[in-house]
This record gives C-alpha cells, sequence and structure tokens, in this order.
C-alpha cells in the first residue's frame, strides 16, 4: 500500500487547471450522465461531495440534465470559484455547501495523535460525523457522486497522525465505512451513488508507460494484487464492507464497476481513476 500522498493537496489557485483536468472532467461527468439515463428533462437533484474548485466536472453540462446541484466542501472559497465560473442559468441551478467536513474527524484528530482512542471511540466518532452531514444537507438525492475525495481525507490522516500511529489502520477503515454510508444515507430510494476514486499514481506503477491497447481493468488488478494502491482506494476493501459491515450491508445493490480510465494531472503524474455505481435499495 502506498504510503504518503503524492497528490497535490487543498484547492488553492486553480489558474490553468481546468485545462489539465480535461480528460477526467470528461469522463467523471460521463459517468454521472450516464448514471440519469437517457431523459429529456433535467432530471431531480445531484450532490458532489468533494466538489472543490470544479475542475473535475462540467457544471454546465450537468446543468443541463439536473434541475439542483448541490457542492459539499470543506473550502467555502472554492465553490464560490467554481461558481462564478458558470452562466447565470447554470449558476442559478447551484446550491454551494461550504465548510463541510466530509470525515467528521478533523476535531479529534490532534487529541487522538497525543493520545491513541480505542475502537469504540473511533467507531463513535466516525458514525457521529456521518449522521452530522446527513443532518447538515438537505438530501436525499437522485445521485449523489464522491469525487476521488476519499483519498485526500485518508491522506489528511496520516498527514497528522504519522504512518505509525497505533490507530491508523482502524481509524481509516472507520473513514471508509463512515463516508460510504454518507454517500448512500444522502441518495434516495431507488436513486444512484457514485464511488469515484484515484486508485494509484504513476509515481507508484508504471501508468505513464502502458501501451494504448492495454486492458485498465488488467491494470487495477495488477496495482491491487501488488498493493500499489493509495490509501482507502483499495477496491476489494470497499466491496467487502459494502458486502459485510453492518451499516453498510444491503442497502445497495452490487458496486458496479465502470471502466477505468488514466488522466496526467498536476505535477505531471498519471492517475488511473475507478468508478463504482450504487443502485440504492
Amino acid at each position: 500500500m502506498v504510503k504518503g500522498s503524492d497528490k497535490p493537496g487543498g484547492n488553492g489557485d486553480d489558474t490553468g487547471d481546468w485545462a489539465l483536468y480535461a480528460h477526467h472532467r470528461g469522463r467523471l461527468t460521463d459517468a454521472i450522465v450516464e448514471t440519469v439515463g437517457a431523459t429529456a428533462a433535467p432530471a431531480g437533484r445531484l450532490c458532489l461531495l468533494g466538489a472543490g474548485n470544479c475542475n473535475d466536472v462540467d457544471l454546465a453540462r450537468l446543468a443541463q440534465r439536473f434541475q439542483e446541484i448541490h457542492l459539499v466542501d470543506i473550502d467555502a472559497a472554492a465553490l464560490a470559484r467554481a461558481a462564478s465560473r458558470q452562466t447565470p442559468e447554470a449558476r442559478a441551478r447551484l446550491h454551494r455547501h461550504g465548510g463541510v467536513d466530509l470525515s467528521g474527524l478533523s476535531p479529534r484528530l490532534a487529541a487522538w495523535k497525543k493520545q491513541p482512542p480505542t475502537f469504540a471511540d473511533v467507531e463513535a466518532t466516525a458514525a457521529s460525523g456521518r449522521d452530522a452531514i446527513l443532518a447538515r444537507l438537505p438530501g436525499p438525492f437522485d445521485v449523489v457522486a464522491s469525487t476521488c475525495v476519499l483519498t485526500q481525507m485518508a491522506f489528511k490522516l496520516t498527514e497528522v497522525l504519522g504512518d505509525d500511529h497505533l490507530m491508523i489502520g482502524p481509524i481509516r477503515q472507520d473513514l471508509i465505512v463512515a463516508h460510504l454510508g454518507t454517500l448512500l444515507g444522502l441518495t434516495a430510494a431507488g436513486g444512484a451513488a457514485l464511488f469515484v476514486c484515484d486508485l494509484a499514481s504513476s509515481n507508484f506503477y508504471p501508468l505513464a508507460e502502458l501501451p494504448p491497447e492495454r486492458d485498465l481493468r488488467e491494470v487495477m488488478t495488477d496495482i491491487v494484487d501488488s498493493e500499489a494502491f493509495y490509501q482507502a482506494a483499495n477496491p476489494t476493501l470497499i466491496r467487502r464492507l459494502l458486502r459485510r459491515d453492518d451499516a453498510l450491508r444491503g442497502r445497495a445493490s452490487e458496486p458496479e464497476l465502470l471502466d477505468p480510465w488514466l488522466w496526467t494531472g498536476p505535477l505531471d503524474r498519471t492517475y488511473l481513476v475507478y468508478a463504482l455505481r450504487l443502485r440504492r435499495a
């Protein structure tokens, strides 16, 4: 498993990133639109978790398909920048929810660094954070997408606590469970959730050297088998938790793996991204 982060952190100044994110933005937006289905009229309500600067989604295109688009991120300024770039017609469909800590753990990390928590404390804190997010956001939504935010939250855990923290593994797993619970808890019955995740970068697997004809599903399997994935990104673990965890079991259909994609992003690194589609029970 890859330790630490080789991803650029935070939203910051996104000047120039719009063009850099073009391929990733197209694939992610396609996945969201395809989840709605071929309908002529705008299709209800969409929620994007970890929206940030929205360089990875085409809001103008999504505004043609959804009556409401709810943008959720801890960085309110990034959401404001994203909205300011839209046409008045698209902006009228946007609802910003800034200052939302999607991990639900941030207030406790400093104390946990000094004194490792118990398993029960970690589980209770993660569940409480999930419930607070569900109460704060105006769900349910027809489609909810987690846009590569889980790995960022996992990196934050490592940044604050350190790789050698006694409870880093249980804390990370409860973060995953709570985030999946948030994703499904915000999704309306009969709606769909998209879990989109960056699995690995070319710093740890030769993604930039792959021939164009290489099957990326096979590459995913090889990355997982060689444990070259980002912390919290392992799709095998995600599937296992959805099937077996008491808080998640039976809440959605068997995850459907969409075709993975590659894109070369900041710092000239190539990333492999996968998406799991879940139909809400």
